[in-house]
């Protein structure tokens, strides 16, 4: 049983995951470049990962994908 998922949402889901990773961690060590602050540098990176996560939650939510039933594909 083998669920077709579109590559459009596979492409999103793995952009989001790569910049869910790199983007906080570049955030962090460059803050900590300039504020010499571990908590401030962490804070940072947080906010900027739940930003990354707001973000694609909204694209997924706004997304259209066209889904066809099941009757359509049974026929």
């Amino acid at each position: 049983m083998a669920v077709d998922v579109p590559r459009s949402v596979i492409k999103k889901l793995v952009i989001a995951t790569f910049c869910m990773i790199a983007l906080p961690l570049v955030t962090f060590f460059i803050s900590n470049s300039y504020i010499s602050n571990s908590i401030i540098s962490g804070g940072l990176a947080a906010l900027v990962a739940n930003v990354v996560l707001i973000a694609f939650i909204i694209v997924a939510f706004t997304e259209d994908i066209k889904v066809e039933s099941n009757e359509k594909k049974q026929a």
